[in-house]
């Protein structure tokens, strides 16, 4: 990983710092990895972003990487990759991807 990479990283792994009481909310709430901690979670964070660190030589613009209620988005502007291109990291925890109660 480029510093770059690392310091997207680190920010996210930040963020989720500041949330960790609503995650740990959440999972013992729906009963999902109840036993999970703040090293699991950073574990499985790093995970995901390792993952599409690797996928992002294929086409595309678009990657994602999901488990245990974490998606990372690696967002680029053109198909194909190139080195050092500018790119965007989301990161969001939940267990569905949309609601549609009509």
């Amino acid at each position: 990983m480029t510093n770059k990479e690392i310091k997207i990283l680190d920010k996210l792994i930040q963020e989720l710092c500041e949330k960790q009481d609503r995650i740990k909310i959440m999972r013992q709430t729906l009963g999902i990895n109840t036993d999970f901690d703040f090293l699991r979670e950073v574990e499985t964070i790093e995970m995901l972003y390792k993952d599409l660190l690797r996928h992002r030589q294929n086409k595309g613009t678009t990657f994602f990487a999901s488990t245990s209620g974490w998606t990372v988005r690696y967002t680029r502007e053109k198909k194909n990759y190139k080195n050092k291109e500018e790119f965007w990291i989301g990161i969001h925890f939940s267990f569905v991807e949309a609601d549609n109660y009509e």
